[in-house]
């Protein structure tokens, strides 16, 4: 057992943390994980301020309780937490009460009669709204998300079948390990040329290659600041990309996933916290 799921453990078991909110024992949870809230919310792709509501228990800044389950359902997982027991707990202190509606006052029968004929399609029309701003909240915190990919990355990742034909490559040459603090510099006259530049013959763009163990958050962004990559990866499956490095990445569930520079396989353990990796390559 490691020393966050330990310190996790314990804290749930003793009798303290039964005391503790909700958002008390996440960020503590956070804190023995060596977390900055900015890491979650990278991990997560939820806003530091949400975070920050979220930790202190401030659920009226929060969109309605089904969201806010979702976010300490997520927030739970990714610290290792039992979710069931935060969500019960969180039942117990989320605000409920039926919604009180009144008639209006000092209105005859004929009035009101009339009030209740107009009244009533505007009513309805608020209704249908305010469910179609729900069901459009849910579905941008909780729907997929949209792959977004550099044209040069869409053409390496149609073309890379076609590169069966090509020579036998040279054996795997020595792998290259990042560093947390200098950028990975690939050497140019490597023998075994990347996969997208096979297939696409950019020799100039190096290629960045992805393996899934489990189901994995990539994002990848180039020097010029666009966004080659951002989504989850179902397991089993590949991604490469090209573009211009120096690239930086983020990768949730890292030890899940396998990392090629150029053909170089790249160590992602050093810079791996809580199963997220952040590193650049140049």
């Amino acid at each position: 057992m490691s020393e966050l799921e330990h310190d996790i453990a314990g804290s749930e078991t003793s009798p303290a943390a039964q005391t503790l909110s909700v958002g008390s024992q996440l960020r503590a949870a956070r804190e023995a994980a060596q977390l900055t809230p900015d890491d979650v919310a990278q991990a997560l792709k939820f806003s530091p301020r949400q975070i920050a509501a979220l930790e202190a228990d401030d659920y009226a800044a929060l969109p309605g309780a089904t969201i806010v389950r979702g976010f300490v359902r997520n927030y739970a997982r990714l610290l290792k937490l039992d979710a069931t027991k935060l969500l019960q707990q969180l039942d117990d202190a989320l605000p409920s009460g039926p919604v009180e509606v009144r008639p209006p006052d000092n209105m005859g029968i004929a009035s009101e009669r009339r009030g209740l004929r107009e009244s009533s399609p505007l009513l309805t029309l608020s209704l249908v709204l305010l469910l179609a701003a729900a069901l459009l909240m849910l579905w941008h915190f909780f729907g997929p998300v949209p792959q977004r990919a550099a044209p040069a990355a869409a053409g390496a990742e149609s073309s890379i079948g076609q590169t069966t034909n090509q020579p036998p490559a040279s054996p795997a040459p020595t792998p290259v390990t990042a560093s947390a603090d200098t950028p990975v510099t690939a050497s140019a006259d490597s023998p075994v040329p990347a996969p997208a530049d096979v297939a696409t013959g950019q020799g100039s763009s190096p290629a960045l290659h992805f393996s899934f163990a489990d189901r994995s958050w990539v994002e990848v962004v180039d020097a010029n600041k666009q966004v080659l990559h951002s989504g989850e990866n179902p397991p089993g499956s590949e991604l490469n990309l090209v573009g211009q490095p120096p690239f930086d990445i983020v990768i949730g569930n890292a030890t899940k996933v396998t990392l090629s520079y150029d053909g170089k396989p790249i160590d992602l353990a050093p810079h791996t916290r809580a199963e997220v990796a952040r590193l650049r390559l140049e």
